[in-house]
């Protein structure tokens, strides 16, 4: 199982890069990229420029922001660029944040999705000279060929899914489930990956050849409590300034149906401190990676068999110090798993 932080949320870009190389040092399996205060792939192009051997990846770029011919061409590119270790993520982005930043209608993403992702892989892995041409019910590819031999056969295009329409595609057309970044392991081990599985064998795909990566809040701090409150308020943080309606699906399909209903009313209001109190310590314990670095560590070691890798979502702790020196724990819960 790799192992590996999401960046996108840094003050700088030297702070990304930097954090990319300290990780890549002491045993990441991989860096992924979040699209969200800066654009995943120039953070992707930076971070392949600074490293070697560890794989670079976007956990994901907006799909509704791009077009899947550019968004292939670019993977081809990151591909070349990185010596064959760069994975696509794409995903549609939250709805409220296309609507509001962009002016996106992104009210009916399945046929969208599903014409993106295979677009996407046609392109990635045409031959010199190859033609690709698609005509899908909302994204079309005519009479486009490379120009020149990809640096592998394809580039892995994993989709973010939550709700399980969703997880039902990408199961049927992508490399990867990206699943979200709260997924307890009896969510990974008996909807994720049994769902997946039935669905790629309906449409004679081999199930083995899936990819079940996941995101997850991980919380560390050498005060178990300070690190659990802090998990807390970053659970809260996805209901405000309205639930993040990915986070809050799979709130529900994992049984808190009434924490997902207390947040949906008190965070849009800013009621933070009382949200906080409100949540079900099982949230914390299930769905978070959360406490000492030795609690955290097992924690990961649950998920063995369930995920294929864990894309570290790092959680702010108070008075901690800035920059660099903040994923410090993150890099020694990495050192720490991989040596055990």
């Amino acid at each position: 199982m790799r192992l590996g932080p999401l960046l996108g949320f840094e003050p700088s870009f030297d702070t990304v890069v930097t954090v990319a190389r300290e990780m890549e040092a002491v045993g990441a399996g991989s860096v992924m990229l979040a699209e969200a205060g800066r654009s995943a792939v120039t953070q992707a192009a930076a971070v392949i420029a600074a490293t070697e051997s560890i794989e670079v990846g976007t956990y994901v770029v907006n799909a509704f922001a791009r077009s899947p011919w550019l968004t292939g061409l670019t993977a081809r590119d990151l591909d070349e660029m990185s010596g064959g270790r760069f994975v696509m993520g794409v995903g549609t982005g939250n709805p409220h944040f296309n609507s509001w930043y962009m002016g996106i209608d992104s009210s009916k993403p399945l046929a969208a999705m599903r014409d993106f992702v295979q677009i996407v892989r046609q392109v990635t892995a045409a031959r010199a000279g190859e033609r690709v041409s698609y005509d899908g019910s909302v994204h079309h590819v005519a009479k486009w060929r490379a120009s020149f031999p990809p640096k592998r056969d394809s580039v892995p295009v994993y989709l973010s899914a939550s709700g399980p329409n969703m997880m039902r595609l990408a199961a049927e057309v992508s490399d990867g489930i990206g699943v979200g970044i709260m997924a307890s392991v009896k969510f990974m081990r008996d909807t994720v990956r049994p769902n997946a599985f039935a669905v790629a064998e309906s449409v004679g795909r081999d199930p083995s050849e899936l990819a079940f990566p996941m995101g997850a809040l991980v919380s560390v701090n050498d005060n178990s409590e300070a690190a659990r409150r802090a998990a807390k308020a970053a659970v809260c943080g996805l209901f405000h300034p309205v639930p993040h309606p990915y986070y809050d699906s799979q709130m529900r399909q994992q049984g808190f149906v009434e924490a997902a209903d207390m947040l949906a009313e008190l965070m849009p209001q800013g009621k933070t401190t009382e949200a906080m109190e409100l949540l079900p310590e099982e949230i914390v314990d299930t769905m978070t990676i959360s406490g000492t670095p030795s609690e955290c560590a097992k924690r990961i070691k649950d998920y063995e068999g369930v995920a294929d890798q864990i894309v570290m979502m790092r959680v702010a702790q108070k008075d901690e110090p800035s920059g660099v020196h903040a994923y410090e724990p993150i890099f020694e819960l990495i050192s720490e798993t991989q040596s055990n």
